[in-house]
């Protein structure tokens, strides 16, 4: 019951984190393109911005699902054993007869 509690209690900060950064964006989003085209050095934030909202929102969305119940499947599925090949041998190329 406690890793319950616990795990409602990430998936509700992660939620909340992901919803603040959204907030902040579009709230400010005047400001965000602005400094997003002054290129140089900026050009690095839109990447770092948007790496940034995937760990946040995919963490989110992670706690989310296992709360839900909706695991990912643990069983390893066995791999198929590669057949053998027979080895390719070159053929010989017909040569060109030369008349006398």
């Amino acid at each position: 019951m406690h890793e319950k509690k616990k795990q409602v209690g990430k998936t509700i900060l992660w939620g909340a984190l992901s919803v603040g950064l959204y907030a902040a964006v579009f709230s400010r989003g005047t400001t965000v393109a602005h400094l997003f085209a002054q290129g140089s050095w900026y050009a690095v934030l839109p990447v770092a911005t948007v790496f940034l909202f995937s760990v946040v929102h995919g963490t989110f969305a992670s706690y989310l699902w296992s709360l839900l119940g909706i695991e990912a499947k643990k069983q390893l599925q066995p791999r198929p054993k590669a057949e053998k090949r027979a080895v390719r041998r070159k053929r010989p190329r017909p040569q060109p007869q030369l008349q006398a």
